[in-house]
């Protein structure tokens, strides 16, 4: 029963995303549309290490003018890939049940869909500029440094009334697994040779 409310809880994330995708869309278009109430019941926790990247990211972009090189070595759809095979080798009854399948589709989808709007610094929008053609996939270009930016922010990105309590402890859980991973893995995916000069 546990499970299926899991299963249940990202099935809607997944659900939601898509649906925060239309709403982005429509606002593009020049409709006049509310922006909806975001709420923050998600507490992730960042390690020290990680924090310190984070950091190191912001400091590389805006005060060093410094890009992340694209396509990146380690893209998002990469770390996805790599989670899910850890996943599998620990016997995760997430991945059994299909939770972190369903996680990752919705994280997906946020990414691809509230890229540009939420994830770039200033500095980083010119290079962008070169693979937006309408077909670009930014999880297949971008890694785990705009991954990691995506998930200090996913808690006031998810709509406040969306899900209940438990759900929102449900979806904690799975988020803090895969930031968990990023961490283990942190100087195979944010290494410092990430990064070039920024072109003048």
């Amino acid at each position: 029963m546990v499970n299926e409310r899991k299963r249940s809880t990202t099935v809607k994330l997944v659900s939601e995303m898509r649906r925060e995708q239309m709403r982005t869309r429509k606002r593009n278009k020049g409709d006049d549309m509310p922006e909806e109430k975001l709420g923050c019941r998600i507490s992730l926790h960042f390690s020290s290490s990680l924090r310190e990247r984070l950091l190191k990211d912001r400091e590389m972009i805006v005060m060093k003018k410094h890009l992340v090189k694209l396509p990146a070595k380690f893209c998002c759809e990469t770390v996805f890939s790599d989670f899910i095979l850890h996943e599998r080798h620990s016997n995760s009854v997430h991945l059994a049940n299909g939770v972190s399948l369903d996680m990752v589709s919705g994280l997906r989808t946020y990414f691809n869909h509230r890229f540009v709007v939420e994830l770039l610094y200033k500095a980083e929008l010119p290079q962008v500029r070169n693979y937006t053609d309408g077909k670009t996939v930014f999880s297949e270009l971008y890694g785990a440094e705009h991954l990691l930016r995506l998930l200090t922010t996913i808690g006031r990105l998810l709509p406040a009334k969306e899900f209940c309590e438990l759900s929102y402890a449900i979806l904690q859980e799975h988020f803090q697994r895969l930031i968990d991973f990023i961490d283990a893995f942190r100087d195979k995916y944010l290494s410092p040779d990430n990064y070039i000069p920024a072109q003048p």
